[in-house]
């Protein structure tokens, strides 16, 4: 791709980050992201992208190229070890990269549009994790459903979408309510994932309810 054709496509991933993020996905004016972009030709987005998906998915493209080496890296350091990853050092491996995230203001951006995408879907049409997804990820999922071999797997599968639609929306409401500066509550990005892995931990490992009895 020529070098001035590749800047206008970043500038209008730029844009579109931070549009999609604050419209919403579905709702996003796209002459707003060719206004940020500085593209007078209203065109560049449909020769570049093709359509609005095209460009969500270049988004997420970018998302997974700043999330997925810090993932690697850490799995690799639990594969290492002499012990199999305990409960809370895999979600930690599922929380840390994309905690990272909220570093920058596009990294921001990007974990609001990955909540909002997930609240689309909802928990009923959710899943663990696609298949196509990274071998780190299929390796952390299957980790937890061993630790969690305890629980029926309806169970397992309920407690674990639930805390990931929980950390999802808790970064994504960190992320609107942070900036390069500060942060809610004043907490550190660490102290953010220590508490995100220690509310997951207890979720996945309490015991197994006791049945109401009915009225």
């Amino acid at each position: 791709m020529p070098r001035d054709a590749t800047a206008t496509r970043n500038l209008l991933i730029d844009a579109a980050e931070q549009v999609f993020a604050e419209q919403g996905i579905g709702e996003a004016n796209l002459r707003d992201v060719h206004r940020l972009a500085g593209q007078s030709n209203k065109s560049a987005l449909h020769y570049h992208f093709g359509s609005r998906d095209r460009l969500l998915d270049a988004v997420m493209e970018r998302h997974r190229a700043c999330v997925d080496p810090l993932r690697v890296a850490i799995v690799e350091r639990l594969r290492a070890a002499q012990d199999r990853p305990a409960v809370a050092a895999v979600l930690g491996a599922l929380v840390a990269p994309l905690a990272a995230q909220l570093a920058t203001p596009s990294g921001r951006n990007r974990i609001r549009i990955v909540d909002q995408m997930r609240h689309d879907r909802g928990l009923s049409a959710a899943t663990l994790i696609p298949e196509d997804s990274p071998e780190e990820l299929h390796w952390l999922f299957a980790e937890l459903n061993d630790r969690l071999a305890h629980l029926p797997p309806k169970v397992r599968e309920f407690r674990v979408l639930c805390w990931s639609a929980m950390t999802t929306t808790a970064l994504a409401d960190w992320a609107r309510g942070s900036s390069d500066t500060t942060a809610p509550l004043g907490f550190t990005t660490d102290e953010l994932v220590a508490n995100l892995v220690a509310i997951g931990t207890a979720a996945l490992t309490a015991p197994l309810p006791v049945p109401v009895p009915s009225a």
